[in-house]
């Protein structure tokens, strides 16, 4: 089953693998609550396809022996934080990211320091999950125009990864089949801690980029995700091995690397 997420925090950072370079830009420095200044944090996520460039279009061979054309990826981060000698420091609650058709950039206040880990929830944790859509804007990460609920479960889709595939190698042309895969419910979100250090300073910029590796969607060098075995997964219970499995590879997915 799919797995859901939350409406956005302030800024938009997907969480995972940062690649930290400090420049000086010429963006204006916000300002936190007690008016102080704050140094600024610019996440990059981006496609790829085994850590080179990833291009919509393009028929990929991925494990398996499956040829894959990919159409959509659409998924939750919720939530990012960073973490120094002091705890926690969240960046945003939660936020949506679509990268089929490339990178996208969020920017983010953050105050100033030495961090030394990423913490980042893929999909919806449960008390998002949860909420009442009624409750939501509707065009917040999680409002009704997202495209994530699901009315029949009252929760959310985590991930929306679709295209076509072909399980013969040897095909030529486009993949003639269908995939379709939503995961989701509270069995699909996945949680990560990854170590990295990371200066934040006032009146400067971090540049951070998060990685997925479509690639790694299907394989983690042990297990497989198998289309021919099931290529449409809605939330299906019947099919629940196959959701978990995708969800622990989609989570493995995302790195950070340097610029």
């Amino acid at each position: 089953m799919p797995c859901p997420l939350r409406l956005p925090s302030l800024s938009f950072l997907s969480a995972l693998l940062f690649l930290a370079a400090c420049t000086k830009d010429p963006e204006l420095p916000a300002t936190g609550a007690e008016g102080g200044t704050e140094g600024l944090l610019k996440l990059t996520v981006k496609p790829v396809w085994q850590g080179g460039p990833f291009h919509k279009d393009s028929v990929y061979l991925a494990a398996g022996g499956q040829r894959i054309r990919i159409s959509e990826l659409k998924f939750y981060l919720a939530p990012l934080a960073l973490e120094d000698a002091s705890g926690l420091h969240q960046v945003f609650n939660v936020d949506l990211f679509q990268v089929a058709s490339g990178a996208e950039t969020r920017v983010a206040a953050v105050p100033p320091g030495a961090y030394h880990a990423v913490h980042w929830g893929l999909g919806l944790p449960y008390d998002l999950n949860h909420l009442d859509l009624a409750t939501i804007p509707v065009n917040a990460p999680m409002g009704n125009n997202s495209g994530m609920y699901w009315e029949w479960a009252t929760m959310y889709k985590f991930v929306i990864f679709s295209g076509h595939f072909d399980s013969d190698p040897s095909g030529a042309g486009a993949p003639p089949f269908l995939f379709d895969i939503h995961t989701g419910l509270d069995t699909c979100y996945r949680t990560r801690t990854v170590p990295y250090n990371l200066t934040v300073t006032a009146d400067d910029t971090t540049r951070l980029t998060v990685n997925v590796d479509i690639a790694r969607f299907f394989t983690d060098g042990s297990r497989i995700l198998d289309l021919s075995q099931g290529a449409m997964w809605h939330g299906d219970v019947n099919f629940l091995s196959l959701p978990l499995l995708a969800a622990d590879l989609q989570s493995a997915a995302l790195s950070i690397t340097p610029e």
